[in-house]
């Protein structure tokens, strides 16, 4: 007769320690883009992959199986990313990385290094968080893909509620503070969702299609200066650009493995001057455009060194024209700094 399977699952904690992000500067300012003899344009400022703890905290599940007994590390409680995705950074200088390797948002304040996880929305945990933005009062909004839910949280990670509404899935987030609206791109409905920082849906872009206006599977958002909300519209192979309220104006990008074309757009952003970065994790590089969709630069090439990328995924600049990216597959946030120029 065979002896049921019997496991035991005990959760303890190797070490209780404060909960510290840490910034590694090596090589910062030490590479740009383009190299000599040309102006300088990108510096890499540095990275991040710790946030939180020591070495040697971390948390272990043990499971006994029988007579055979072993430890597995808890991703949600691992010190360092898994695997980042989103990235935002509000007007305080405090960072949100979405990690849905680890089904957890990190919440680092860049002046103390103090940081958070969020784990659960309620009692309602976390399984694959993608966007992530913050409203000027500290309320944190967070899409999970497979949950199907956009939550909002306090500032301090608090879970308040969730957006009204049905998704099939939600990704990627943008804000536009000024206008008091939030977008949601659901990547399998083909439509980017218009909400008011209560949660209320207000109205929605697109449809699938290929026309102008139309969406093919969208998936990373941005709002610039002027409340313009860029779109990744990414089986269309091309960025698309609207309105506050979701009127088209203009979108460029054909489909190729050029320098100039798209492969896999993953990540949108502007700078202040108004170039247009877009992620391209097929080619692991970001791509700088102009209004007219011509290449300006490129930076970036697949490879672990620093500087380099692995599929990245999520990017976002802020108002001094610092480039955060997530690069998902190297298990770190990189940083950048636009030196200005055309």
């Amino acid at each position: 007769m065979m002896r049921a399977l019997a496991i035991l699952i005990i959760v303890f904690i190797a070490s209780c320690v404060p909960s510290k992000a840490r910034i590694d500067y090596t090589l910062s300012e030490s590479i740009i883009w383009p190299g000599a003899p040309e102006k300088p344009r990108i510096k890499y400022l540095w990275s991040l992959r710790r946030v939180s703890g020591q070495e040697s905290a971390g948390k272990f599940v043990r499971v006994l199986t029988g007579e055979d007994e072993f430890d597995v590390l808890v991703p949600q409680a691992s010190n360092f990313l898994v695997s980042p995705h989103g990235v935002f950074v509000d007007d305080k200088e405090v960072l949100y990385i979405t990690d849905p390797g680890a089904s957890r948002v990190s919440v680092i304040d860049l002046k103390t290094m103090n940081s958070f996880n969020i784990e659960s929305a309620g009692e309602v945990s976390l399984l694959s968080p993608i966007g992530v933005v913050a409203a000027p009062d500290g309320r944190i909004y967070v899409s999970d893909a497979d949950l199907k839910k956009v939550a909002v949280f306090n500032k301090k990670g608090k879970f308040i509620s969730f957006f009204e509404g049905q998704f099939n899935r939600p990704t990627g987030l943008a804000i536009n503070p000024r206008e008091g609206r939030i977008y949601v791109a659901d990547t399998w409905a083909h439509l980017i969702y218009i909400y008011g920082l209560d949660g209320k849906r207000l109205d929605s872009i697109g449809g699938r299609g290929e026309e102008q206006g139309k969406l093919n599977y969208p998936t990373h958002l941005f709002v610039d200066k002027d409340g313009l909300l860029y779109v990744s519209d990414t089986l269309n192979f091309r960025v698309q650009i609207f309105t506050p309220t979701g009127k088209f104006l203009t979108a460029f990008g054909l489909i190729g493995d050029s320098y100039s074309t798209f492969d896999k757009i993953k990540g949108v952003a502007v700078d202040t001057e108004g170039h247009i970065y877009v992620v391209d994790a097929a080619q692991d590089m970001v791509k700088i455009y102009d209004r007219q969709g011509r290449l300006l630069l490129f930076f970036g090439r697949k490879g672990h060194f620093y500087g380099d990328f692995y599929l990245p995924a999520g990017i976002y600049i802020d108002t001094t024209d610092r480039i955060y990216v997530a690069d998902s597959l190297n298990r770190r946030i990189q940083v950048f700094q636009f030196l200005g120029g055309d």
